[in-house]
C-alpha cells in the first residue's frame, strides 16, 4: 500500500535497543492493520503492484492513523514501494534475507522465524501494521494483532495477492464499524479480533 504519510518524525533509536530487549511489565502494545483491499479479496497483483487502485478518501484516513502510530511493521516487497516515504520512522521490516535482525538508523530488518516480534515492540504504545499478506498473517498467527481496519475499493481484480496468506490456524473478527467513504462506493471495515474464539467445526490439521 502507498500512502500520503504525514511529516511527523519518531526519534531514532540505537541499534543496540533491539539486539538486547530488557524484560519489563509493561502495557502490551496495541496493533492495528490497515488493509486496502477489492471486492474479491484482493490486495495488489503482485508483490510490487503499486496501490494507485485505492480511493483518496483511503489515503487521508491512513495519514491520519500512521500519524498516530511510534513504530510501523512492513514486509520486504512492501517496504520496497515506501521506503521514502517511512525515512525517520521506526519502522520493522519483516524478511527472511537476514538472520534475526540487522539495524540501519530508524529501520530494523527483522527475521520473524528467529527474533522475538513482541520483546522488539514492546517499546512503543501504538503499532501501524502495512503489510503484505505474509505480514498480516505473521503478526496474527503470533497474536500481535487487536484491530483491522479493511477499505474495500469497488473493483474486482479476479487475481493477485490474497489479503492473508500462509496462516496456521483460523481466527476470529468482530465488526466494530463500518463507514462509507465516497459515493464511490469505497468501505471502510474496522473489526477486533476475538481473542480465543474459534470457528465452530473447526478441526486440527
Amino acid at each position: 500500500m502507498v500512502w500520503e504519510f504525514s511529516t511527523h518524525r519518531y526519534p531514532t533509536l540505537p541499534s543496540t535497543c533491539y539486539e538486547t530487549v530488557k524484560t519489563q511489565k509493561k502495557n502490551k502494545p496495541h496493533f492495528v492493520a490497515y488493509v486496502a483491499s477489492s471486492i474479491d479479496g484482493r490486495i495488489a497483483l503482485n508483490t510490487l503492484h503499486q496501490p494507485d487502485w485505492t480511493s483518496s478518501e483511503d489515503w487521508k484516513f491512513f495519514q491520519r492513523e500512521l500519524g498516530n502510530a511510534d513504530a510501523v511493521v512492513v514486509g520486504r516487497n512492501t517496504f520496497k514501494t515506501v521506503e521514502k516515504r517511512l525515512q525517520k520512522r521506526n519502522t520493522f521490516v519483516l524478511t527472511s534475507k537476514v538472520k534475526t535482525t540487522l539495524a540501519k538508523d530508524s529501520v530494523v530488518y527483522v527475521n520473524p522465524k528467529t527474533a522475538s516480534l513482541s520483546k522488539l515492540l514492546s517499546e512503543y504504545k501504538s503499532v501501524a501494521v502495512v503489510g503484505g499478506a505474509s505480514v498480516y498473517q505473521t503478526m496474527l498467527d503470533k497474536d500481535l494483532l487487536d484491530e483491522l481496519y479493511v477499505t474495500i475499493e469497488p473493483l474486482v481484480f479476479g487475481r493477485g495477492r490474497p489479503m492473508f496468506e500462509g496462516g496456521l490456524k483460523n481466527h476470529v473478527f468482530t465488526l466494530v464499524s463500518q463507514k462509507k467513504l465516497n459515493s464511490r462506493g469505497s468501505l471502510l471495515l474496522r473489526y477486533r479480533i476475538a481473542k480465543n474464539k474459534k470457528l465452530k467445526n473447526s478441526k486440527k490439521s
